[in-house]
């Protein structure tokens, strides 16, 4: 039982850590995941102010979509945005 609780505050933890990163489409987009628990749209927009200064880029497009609900009835989204900056 000690082992499922452990395993189970692991996952939730790499969760809240862990879920936002940048992938590189191309010289011009890039993609940004700001998915999991706690994350938001401005979790994006800050990455994308920070790589092309503050507003100086173009959503591209947002992707957005509730997963089903986890053991403790949350539900987690998905979020990706791209962007184009303006340069």
């Amino acid at each position: 039982m000690r082992t499922l609780f452990i395993l189970t505050l692991s996952a939730l933890a790499a969760t809240v850590t862990g879920c936002m990163s940048e992938v590189r489409t191309s010289d011009k987009n890039s993609t940004y995941d700001c998915s999991g628990l706690g994350k938001g749209w401005g979790d994006c927009t800050q990455k994308a102010d920070a790589e092309c200064g503050a507003r100086n880029y173009t959503v591209v497009s947002r992707m957005g979509a509730a997963d089903e609900k986890d053991s403790s009835g949350n539900t987690e989204m998905k979020r990706t945005m791209v962007v184009r900056c303006n340069r």
